[in-house]
């Protein structure tokens, strides 16, 4: 009974999320002479990059084939080490011996080995599982106070701490007690809709039965009849959220009372007064009262080249350069769990889309890249920093081994601009990986690090003072 009830609750953490795989695009290339349409593009897996389990707990990966009319859907399921978690040809994973395994699915027949095709869970097989104790809301409101109210229109992500700090299972599915009042999503995500009381709840799935609440009140909208923008925002980095400062006439009227645009959405978009710059370059933001039709404007300007990379842009855009490496967004960092290799290294690249995004860098003005994480010292010569100008010109490979912090964590700071390879001004790169790889079991015995932040500065200085200031506000 009590391995039917593990299934239950780990079949539910095994919900935490979806790769959304794109179709490859020289499918033809692996055909075996079936209508391309009826192959596999792709399998969609339901579950965490990183998998943990007990000792003799088993579980069920979910998974859908892409397209649904594939002619074969059949798969194969293998694993890296039977000795520590075996697998069926249903995708039943069972944990036989506390260890490391990557679980692995292919089609059958399609494209053989590839990124698309071939995905990979890492196991991780634990001694027991530790359970939630409780869930701590941390969302703000903007005199700093714990929140408690939003407005029609008001989207917020809910922010939490899970404890213990070394709690097994993070998953957590939400629930309104009234949908009527605020709605929220799978990731926690709460969409104010009527004036009223609500509760929000987080459910765990580690077996504890612990629920978290969040109660909420949704307040009525008082409808500004004249606006003024008091202050103007400083420049932003890419992907960043800045509030604009506004008072109304009358003083208690809010910003969703007031329609908001933006002169160009491919640099900043805005809603109720929050912008969000998604592009370099400048725009005008207005904002006009609904009641009367006054407005007021601002210019945003996003700088050319200033990248920000963390967890409250879920690394936008970086992605695993290794096959059989993954990783997982959490609350304020990457996970990467690594790859073995055939020669007994540990690896896990980290590759930039620059299809999906324009890459720029500014390497006049920002030509230092920095990660701040907390990789190995290696006994080989260091990380590798791989770059391609979209004219065709290859930077030098810069190696790096990383200058360690005050708090032991390492930051890997590459000049772009000591290359001398590209002009000074605006590139834009057609590759930007960092290769992560030649560190021993021995270095990393996890075989998982984690990323921070990815940033570009103006300096190396600059580099090593914000990842040190940092340091000292979270102690």
């Amino acid at each position: 009974m009590k391995k039917i009830y593990m299934n239950q609750f780990l079949f539910a953490s095994a919900l935490t999320g979806c790769f959304l795989l794109a179709s490859c695009d020289k499918e033809q290339e692996f055909t075996t002479g079936m209508p391309e349409q009826q192959l596999i593009n792709s399998i969609e897996l339901k579950v965490t990059a990183k998998l943990p389990l007990a000792v003799g707990m088993d579980t069920t990966i979910v998974y859908n084939v892409v397209p649904e009319s594939a002619a074969n859907k059949e798969v194969l399921w293998s694993s890296s080490n039977e000795k520590v978690a075996a697998v069926s040809q249903n995708g039943t994973v069972t944990a036989l011996a506390e260890g490391e395994a990557v679980i692995t699915v292919k089609p059958i027949i399609g494209f053989g080995v590839s990124n698309v095709t071939e995905k990979a869970i890492a196991v991780s097989v634990i001694p027991e599982i530790i359970e939630v104790t409780d869930i701590q809301f941390t969302n703000k409101d903007d005199e700093g106070n714990p929140l408690t109210a939003l407005y029609p229109g008001d989207e917020q992500e809910l922010a939490y701490t899970l404890l213990p700090e070394n709690h097994t299972y993070s998953y957590l599915t939400w629930e309104s007690s009234d949908e009527s009042v605020a709605t929220v999503t799978e990731n926690g995500t709460v969409t104010a809709i009527a004036p009223g009381s609500v509760v929000i709840y987080a459910y765990t799935h580690d077996g504890s039965n612990y629920r978290g609440e969040f109660p909420l009140a949704v307040n009525e909208i008082v409808d500004a009849e004249d606006i003024a923008i008091t202050e103007e925002l400083p420049v932003l980095h890419i992907y960043q959220t800045a509030k604009l400062k506004c008072t109304f006439v009358p003083e208690t009227a809010v910003a969703n009372s007031v329609n908001w645009e933006s002169s160009d959405e491919g640099v900043v978009t805005v809603k109720n007064g929050m912008v969000t710059a998604v592009g370099f370059g400048e725009a005008t933001v207005t904002g006009t009262c609904r009641s009367t039709g006054n407005k007021a404007s601002t210019t945003v300007k996003v700088a050319t080249g200033w990248w920000v990379w963390d967890a409250a842009c879920s690394f936008e855009g970086w992605g695993m350069g290794t096959k059989g490496a993954s990783s997982e967004i959490t609350e304020d960092r990457m996970i990467v769990t690594t790859a073995l290799q055939s020669s007994g290294a540990l690896r896990a690249d980290l590759t930039l889309d620059t299809k999906g995004t324009k890459v720029v860098m500014d390497i006049a003005n920002y030509p230092v890249i920095a990660l701040h994480t907390n990789l190995p010292d290696i006994s080989k010569q260091g990380y590798t920093l791989d770059l391609v100008a979209s004219n065709g010109t290859k930077g030098e490979s810069k190696l790096n081994k990383g200058k360690t912090l005050s708090d032991g964590t390492k930051l890997l700071i590459y000049n772009v601009k000591s290359l001398n390879k590209f002009a000074e001004g605006e590139v834009t790169f057609t590759t930007f990986q960092i290769k992560i790889a030649d560190m021993t079991s021995a270095e990393l015995p996890s075989g998982r690090y984690e990323m921070y932040w990815i940033r570009t500065f103006a300096s190396e200085e600059e580099a090593v003072q914000f990842a040190e200031d940092q340091i000292t506000a979270n102690k």
